[in-house]
């Protein structure tokens, strides 16, 4: 762990008890994404990049390298796919966890932002109706 990040409260024993019986990296990346179906209510709002997404899937293909894959979608209706640590949730997200759990897992180089970078912006922007067309 990176002295720069501090992990959400919680996340080894969650990591722990996720990847219980799990052996191996595809046994584990079943057992992290079982996790997020489990535990985690989608579509949720996250940001990728720091653009408000609605993540509406968490999934696993097998693919060991790829690891866990998340299916976001736009404001404007375009859905993208993007890896799984790549997205952050506000604070005070309950999945917050989950991702830093398997951000954790994955190892270091997800485990650093850069200085004074939040880990992901507080509240959604609005949209750009609401800013073109200001209701009175």
């Amino acid at each position: 762990m990176s002295a720069s990040r501090a992990w959400p409260e919680g996340t080894d024993e969650l990591l722990e008890e996720i990847l219980t019986d799990a052996y191996g990296d595809d046994e584990q990346l079943w057992a992290l994404r079982q996790a997020f179906e489990d535990d985690v209510s989608l579509p949720a709002d996250a940001f990728v990049v720091g653009e408000p997404v609605s993540v509406v899937e968490i999934d696993y293909d097998g693919n060991t390298r790829r690891g866990l894959i998340a299916r976001c979608r736009r404001d404007d209706g375009t859905e993208h796919e993007v890896g799984a640590a790549e997205i952050a949730f506000p604070d005070g997200s309950p999945f917050r966890r989950h991702v830093a759990a398997y951000r954790m897992w994955v190892g270091p180089a997800h485990c650093r932002l850069p200085p004074g970078q939040p880990a992901a912006p507080t509240r959604r922007p609005p949209r750009i109706s609401t800013l073109l067309c200001p209701q009175s």
